[in-house]
């Protein structure tokens, strides 16, 4: 498991947070390519065309700038998915366009699935935690949903769980395998076999 450890420096100027993001953006290209072990730093620093010094300046090791950039991936992702869904109050439309959001995301981050698989044998707590992050806002608005009775009582977490199997599997074999994009159509498809598992009778 790896040592958790934090950036050494939080970039101050406009700037030096460019540069950070240079080496992120750099890091999911060759964590992406080449997997976590087979990556080194020194590819990362030729990729985003900065020096090992700069490097240092704001992770401490390979292992940091993983974490770091997982952590950013997810945060991201959630962030686009409560963005584009603020205002709708339909739970089934608030499942339609957080999926819609979610490929969306995933076409534009292909190597999204191998950075977490990566995850799940590189750092154990980190691949645990994007689930667990991720899930808490889900469990929370099913459970509200169904206090106001618009969709059926099950339980929240399981659903949760079922929901982001499904983003995963659907996303892993038409946006990384296929390489295709999951039309709106293919989305109404989910969204209806949703409505009628969680759909009032």
């Amino acid at each position: 498991m790896m040592k958790k450890s934090y950036a050494k420096l939080e970039p101050r100027t406009q700037r030096g947070m460019k540069t950070k993001q240079k080496l992120l953006d750099a890091a999911e290209i060759v964590f992406g390519e080449k997997g976590f072990h087979q990556a080194s730093i020194v590819d990362i620093t030729q990729q985003a065309k900065v020096s090992m010094g700069t490097f240092y300046t704001y992770f401490e090791s390979k292992e940091d700038i993983f974490r770091e950039l997982v952590m950013s991936m997810q945060k991201n992702m959630r962030k686009a998915i409560k963005i584009g869904t603020q205002g709708i109050t339909d739970r089934i439309e608030l499942e339609r366009e957080g999926f819609r959001i979610f490929f969306q995301f995933l076409q534009k981050h292909r190597y999204l699935y191998r950075l977490f698989r990566q995850a799940e044998f590189v750092d154990v707590e980190l691949h645990r935690s994007y689930f667990e992050t991720f899930s808490r806002g889900y469990i929370s608005g099913l459970q509200d949903s169904m206090e106001k009775g618009e969709i059926r009582a099950y339980n929240p977490e399981l659903l949760a769980y079922c929901f982001m199997g499904i983003m995963d599997y659907v996303g892993m074999k038409w946006v990384l395998w296929e390489q295709q994009e999951v039309t709106d159509e293919f989305i109404d498809e989910l969204v209806c076999f949703i409505k009628n598992g969680i759909g009032k009778p």
